[in-house]
């Protein structure tokens, strides 16, 4: 098996988040912070995309009426999913990174939206698909934060790892990668998703599969999405200012990365970095 992608998301993940992510404050806001950044990046073109690991294709169908959008995931039923609610978007099953690479080659964005959390060697990936894009193509990536807050969320979303900012700088450090931001984000919330997840503690989720993503009832819901939301302003104008990451804290982290000119080494996990304590594959 190519380790560089992950073990297809089980299937009942698939079809639960399938099923809310039109209406979840977490997939809605996430879907407007996306399109507001992808709006900055491509400055009134449109853009060549490839979603890598795209789920059940929010994300990818959320862009496809101004961008000409491909997602691909390693699950078949994320991708019978998405192809049904997102038909201006493409989308493709790959198990392996050959389909995925020889799309970055005329990719503008790659989007790698908690993505590497689920990859054994995050390194080889990020470096795989660098090595490919053309000089000013973006990589936008995402990832879970805070290690202390690994939950069971975590164990049935088959993760890694959840990263420290100084953690995932150092996976492109030694690539022709410039970054245009490294920033929290879901910040404002940051506070009562840590009471939350203390609270949950190891409970199973409502639908039995140990993730956490249950859609409150509406009028929490929507407070939820409001807030989230107002961090879209903030990271475009980082963005476009360069300025300083707008967050201190967050439950996630995200960066958005430039290509430069020149040859880039595909690269594997450095050997001081420790051995994952969480292991997917061996668990399954």
């Amino acid at each position: 098996m190519d380790r560089t992608l992950s073990l297809p998301v089980r299937d009942e993940i698939q079809e639960h988040n399938g099923s809310i992510e039109d209406r979840h404050w977490w997939f809605a806001a996430r879907r407007r912070i996306l399109r507001a950044l992808v709006d900055e990046i491509a400055g009134g073109r449109r853009l060549r995309i490839v979603d890598v690991g795209c789920s059940t294709g929010g994300n990818a169908g959320s862009l496809a009426d101004a961008h000409d959008v491909l997602g691909f995931d390693a699950s078949e039923t994320a991708i019978r999913i998405a192809r049904t609610k997102f038909p201006k978007a493409r989308f493709e099953v790959a198990t392996n990174l050959a389909p995925i690479l020889t799309q970055a080659r005329t990719a503008d964005l790659v989007l790698l939206m908690d993505v590497i959390e689920h990859v054994e060697d995050d390194f080889h990936l990020v470096s795989s698909i660098a090595a490919e894009l053309r000089p000013d193509a973006h990589i936008l990536v995402t990832v879970p934060a805070h290690p202390e807050l690994w939950s069971e969320h975590d164990v049935a979303s088959q993760h890694w790892r959840r990263y420290t900012e100084s953690r995932l700088v150092r996976v492109w450090r030694d690539m022709p990668l410039d970054a245009r931001i490294v920033t929290p984000c879901n910040a404002l919330l940051a506070p009562l998703v840590r009471v939350a997840r203390r609270l949950r503690g190891g409970k199973e989720s409502v639908h039995g599969s140990g993730a956490d993503l249950a859609v409150p009832i509406a009028p929490v819901n929507a407070v939820l999405r409001w807030t989230f939301e107002r961090e879209a302003g903030a990271l475009v104008r980082a963005l476009r200012e360069g300025t300083p990451a707008p967050y201190r804290d967050g439950i996630s982290l995200l960066a958005i990365l430039r290509r430069r000119a020149g040859d880039c080494e595909v690269l594997m996990k450095p050997a001081d970095l420790p051995r994952d304590e969480h292991r997917p594959f061996e668990a399954s």
